[in-house]
């Protein structure tokens, strides 16, 4: 630093300044919100006015998500979307490669047909939920013939 010579040192002292003013200027182009939103808007516009296609499928994507919204609604107010509609098996195709035999029962019954039951998960909870009743009842039923045994011994005794 000592051997510096006074012109270097005022050159450095200058260019410091100036990039200090840069610097400065800098900060406040960025922070100049409003011109720099006004700036970004105009690029854009003339960007879409060039090449319409991002604004035309930005306006589609939008119209798509705005009618999936509008449909789901619907959906929901509509009977089918009560849990209630799960209850009941869904209805047997009218058109099954089937052929009822003379004794009414199905001769040849596809495996697509036999695994109806596999692909409605309503259906199968309720036929689970039947046999543990069925089950619940067999045991109960045990158990009060038996206590009606004990209690008859217990009063001969």
């Amino acid at each position: 630093m000592a051997k510096d010579s006074l012109p270097e040192l005022e050159l450095a002292n200058a260019r410091t300044r100036e990039r200090l003013t840069d610097s400065v200027r800098e900060i406040t182009r960025r922070a100049d919100l409003p011109a720099r939103t006004r700036l970004a808007v105009a690029k854009t516009r003339q960007r879409w006015h060039r090449d319409p296609t991002p604004l035309v499928a930005l306006a589609a994507t939008a119209a798509v998500g705005i009618a999936s919204i509008a449909l789901g609604v619907r959906m929901r107010h509509s009977p089918a979307a009560r849990m209630e509609a799960l209850r009941v098996p869904a209805p047997v195709p009218v058109f099954k490669p089937v052929k009822p035999g003379k004794d009414g029962t199905t001769k040849g019954v596809p495996v697509f047909a036999r695994k109806e039951d596999e692909h409605n998960p309503a259906l199968q909870e309720r036929k689970a939920r039947e046999a543990r009743l069925a089950k619940a009842e067999k045991q109960a039923k045990r158990t009060r013939r038996r206590v009606a045994r004990n209690t008859k011994r217990l009063r001969r005794g």
